[in-house]
């Protein structure tokens, strides 16, 4: 005859540590900077967007706009391949458009995230006056870059 051994019903526990840190830590969006000139004219073209900052808060940070794929030296330009054609523009950091907004040292913009971490930054435009546009398609890209 078999006999059946005692079944013993066991438990063990242990303590497990949960740890989350928050990274510090920025993201940038933009919106397109769109011109609508009318041909032909002799006056400049002003336009405006804006930049999105959303970053952990409270965090200092700079931004730069850099001078785009068509500059030459010092003007940025927006291109027009059809036509084989530019025209000058630039970008500011205030309405009257008389601060161009850059690259480092007093180009950039500084700033900080704030208690909610959202940043909404206004950029204005301006394209050269010309009388002698040829009519078509320009295009640029900038490249907005965050440093925090």
């Amino acid at each position: 005859m078999l006999t059946a051994s005692p079944a013993y019903a066991g438990r063990a526990t242990y303590t497990m540590p949960v740890h989350a840190q928050v990274i510090n830590g920025c993201t940038v969006n933009a919106l397109p900077l769109i011109f609508n000139v009318p041909v032909p004219t002799n006056l400049n073209v002003d336009s405006s967007t804006t930049v999105t900052i959303a970053c952990t808060p409270n965090i200092p940070f700079t931004l730069d706009i850099d001078n785009g794929l068509y500059a030459n030296g010092i003007n940025r330009r927006v291109f027009n391949a059809a036509a084989n054609a530019y025209i000058n523009y630039d970008v500011y950091k205030d309405p009257p458009r008389s601060q161009v907004w850059g690259t480092g040292g007093a180009k950039n913009v500084t700033g900080n995230s704030g208690a909610t971490g959202i940043v909404v930054m206004p950029v204005y435009g301006r394209l050269a006056s010309s009388a002698r546009l040829k009519a078509g398609n320009y295009r640029d890209t900038l490249t907005v870059t965050i440093n925090f």
